[in-house]
């Protein structure tokens, strides 16, 4: 796909290895804040800047050397627009798959039981790229805390243990158990509150829990 000539202001500097645009594209590739930033950037455009950030990024990934595919994830998880995100997976479909590929595997840390305790809950998405789901709980109120990182690095994931009660001594599960002990807490949250953190409709083929139709928000 060729240059336009008219490219979007998020993406006029100038093109090459040494161009600003060039390096945020390679920073998005390695770092979630960058890939959040550009994200959040592309969604306040409108459709017409949005088909030229795509065209601009698959150039200028191509002159940067890296993986087109790897920066367009990010864009496909915030287009609501049917029409570019099918031009976001067509462009991705062209570029490969250099950059997406992952050896990382989903992770759990659990701490505690079923009436006072807490999950983190590690899933890879893209090359280094993970989401993390945190939650902690006791008998009295159900879910006290629900965090969730839509895009982390995988080295920097346990650090969402540091935002969950500092009672909690947490060590690495096998994945069955942690969902066990997780599902029985949602499930009867559930039946007390009527309502599930929004986050872990994200998780609900792993956890079990049918989406709901009016959840709550994650802290």
């Amino acid at each position: 796909m060729s240059d336009r000539s008219i490219r979007p202001p998020l993406a006029k500097t100038a093109a090459g290895p040494a161009g600003a645009f060039g390096a945020l594209l390679c920073s998005a590739v390695e770092d979630p804040a960058t890939a959040r930033g550009l994200a959040f950037a592309y969604t306040a455009l409108d459709t017409c800047h949005r088909l030229a950030i795509i065209d601009a990024i698959v150039s200028d990934a191509v002159r940067e050397g890296i993986g087109a595919s790897a920066v367009l994830a990010s864009l496909l998880t915030v287009e609501e627009d049917a029409e570019v995100a099918r031009r976001i997976a067509d462009a991705m479909s062209h570029a490969g798959e250099e950059g997406l590929n992952t050896a990382l595997r989903t992770q759990t840390w659990l701490a505690g039981d079923e009436n006072d305790g807490g999950v983190v809950v590690v899933r890879p998405l893209h090359g280094a790229f993970v989401e993390v789901l945190a939650l902690a709980w006791n008998a009295h109120r159900g879910l006290t805390h629900s965090l969730f990182e839509p895009l982390a690095r995988h080295e920097s994931s346990p650090s969402q243990l540091a935002s969950l009660p500092a009672h909690l001594a947490f060590e690495e599960m096998p994945i069955g158990f942690a969902v066990d002990i997780t599902t029985s807490v949602l499930w009867n949250h559930r039946r007390k509150s009527g309502e599930l953190p929004a986050c872990i409709e994200r998780f609900a083929d792993l956890l079990w829990i049918e989406r709901t139709d009016s959840p709550s928000g994650c802290r």
